[in-house]
C-alpha cells in the first residue's frame, strides 16, 4: 500500500504543468490608505497593482508602503492537500481499526475504507479551505538604509513577470 501511494504521489507531482501562481496584495501606505489587487510587477521604485473585480489597482511607489500583504489568488493547491492528507488519514485510521475489529465480508470492509476516505477527503478539504484562508506573507521594509531595495527584493519572485521568466528559462519537457 505504500508503494502503491508514493508512486501516486511521484507521478502526480511530475504530471503538473508549469504555470506562473497569481498573487493578490494587499498594500498599506504610510498614511492609512489600502490599495488591493493582483500583484503585476515591481521594479526599484514602483509597484504596479492590477485591476480585479472589486479593486481599481494602481502604480504605489515603494518609499510609501508600511506593509505588504501577500497571499496566493488560487486555493486550488490547499483544497487538493488537504483532501489528500484528510483521506489518507482517516483511511488509515480505518484499516487499522477493521484489523482489530473484524467485519464478516471483504465488501463491508472494502465499503467501510472507501467511505471512511471520503468522509476524511471532505474534511481535508475544509480544513484546507480554512488554512489557505488565514495563510499570507507580510512584507515590511525592515533595511533602514535601502528600503525600496529591500522591498524589491522580498516581493519580486511574487509577481506575475518574474514567474513567466522562471517557466521560460525551464526546458521544455517535449
Amino acid at each position: 500500500m505504500a508503494v502503491a501511494l508514493h508512486l501516486l504521489v511521484s507521478v502526480g507531482l511530475f504530471a503538473q504543468q508549469h504555470e506562473a501562481a497569481v498573487y493578490r496584495v494587499t498594500v498599506v501606505l504610510k498614511t492609512g490608505q489600502r490599495l488591493r489587487g493582483l500583484l503585476s510587477d515591481v521594479d526599484d521604485s514602483y509597484l504596479r497593482v492590477g485591476a480585479t473585480n472589486n479593486s481599481r489597482g494602481g502604480l504605489v511607489q515603494l518609499a510609501t508602503i508600511r506593509k505588504v500583504i501577500v497571499r496566493r489568488n488560487s486555493k486550488k493547491n490547499a483544497f487538493i492537500s488537504g483532501a489528500i492528507v484528510g483521506g489518507l488519514l482517516t483511511g488509515y485510521a480505518a484499516n487499522q481499526s477493521l484489523q482489530k475489529n473484524q467485519v464478516r465480508t471483504p465488501l463491508i470492509y472494502g465499503l467501510t475504507i472507501t467511505l471512511s476516505a471520503a468522509g476524511g477527503a471532505a474534511a481535508g478539504l475544509l480544513v484546507g479551505s480554512l488554512i489557505s484562508n488565514i495563510s499570507g506573507r507580510v512584507i515590511r521594509p525592515l533595511d533602514r538604509n535601502n528600503p525600496e531595495l529591500f522591498l524589491f527584493r522580498q516581493i519580486e519572485p511574487f509577481t506575475i513577470r518574474y514567474q513567466e521568466d522562471m517557466i521560460n528559462s525551464l526546458p521544455n519537457p517535449n
